[in-house]
């Protein structure tokens, strides 16, 4: 009976407990923040700078000493399909794997269930047309290392390392994705910016509330830029840039991102 009594009561305060966490009256004039934790992984093993080997399906082996990408525009729907645009000035991030900092972007966004993430992996075109006096922090396009300026353009994506399969006489391979359609209509590029977006529901909603902090993490295949659905051969390709195959490289980046769980009612650091 002892025990019946106190299981009982432990289903109790679960039910209690539950009903807190699924009812909460959300005012849309408070914010909360929203993180974001990039995971970065090759084919299930974790990334090691510089001293892990990885292969790909032409059993090509390579490391990866840098890595960089643009994170912008980002976008959240709640439950109710309402859905909420970062301000565009606080919605740029360059994730460096060798900058552990960089890895969990975080911003204010109104109280709610979100259910949907939505960014663009690059810089967008009307933000990369922008006189230089306002591209400052991140889009600095002298402080970075992100831009070409023999080719006025931002660069998307850099993944970079060593492999024995590259026909480069140093053994590097380097990929540079970049190119949003051109300056001049009359005389488009490639549009290599890729939108990517998740569905949070099947991991765990972010619930978003007043100071706290809303956690989804994400983990990053970078496998996927050689073996995704275009199968990339570094011997073939070891240097992609503003030619070559990088609309297909860009294709398969766009599908390295895995929405993994998500951490709510999370305490803010120093607040």
């Amino acid at each position: 009976m002892k025990a019946n009594l106190i299981l009982c009561s432990l289903m109790a305060v679960f039910t209690l407990f539950s009903c807190q966490k699924d009812n909460i009256e959300f005012d849309n004039n408070k914010t909360g923040q929203l993180k974001l934790k990039f995971d970065h992984i090759v084919n299930g093993k974790t990334l090691t700078l510089k001293n892990s080997q990885y292969s790909n399906s032409f059993k090509e082996t390579y490391n990866i000493d840098l890595l960089k990408y643009y994170v912008s525009n980002i976008k959240l729907t709640d439950d109710k399909g309402k859905v909420y645009t970062v301000p565009k000035k606080e919605s740029f991030f360059l994730i460096d794997a060798s900058n552990s900092e960089s890895l969990f972007p975080k911003f204010k966004i109104p109280e709610g269930n979100y259910t949907k993430l939505e960014f663009i992996l690059g810089v967008d075109s009307a933000t990369s047309v922008l006189p230089k006096e306002d591209r400052t922090g991140v889009l600095d396009i002298e402080g970075n290392d992100m831009y070409w300026s023999w080719n006025s353009g931002y660069i998307f994506f850099k993944m970079e390392g060593e492999s024995s399969a590259s026909k480069n006489a140093n053994k590097r391979y380097a990929y540079h994705i970049g190119l949003f359609g051109g300056y001049d209509p009359s005389k488009p590029t490639k549009n290599n910016l890729r939108t990517v977006a998740l569905d949070l529901k099947k991991a765990g909603i972010a619930t978003v509330q007043e100071g706290l902090s809303s956690d989804i993490h994400l983990m990053v295949d970078l496998g996927q830029v050689l073996d995704g659905p275009n199968k990339i051969k570094i011997n073939e390709f070891s240097t992609v840039m503003v030619s070559g195959p990088n609309d297909l490289i860009a294709n398969n980046y766009s599908g390295m991102f895995t929405h993994d769980h998500t951490h709510n009612f999370q305490k803010i650091a120093n607040e």
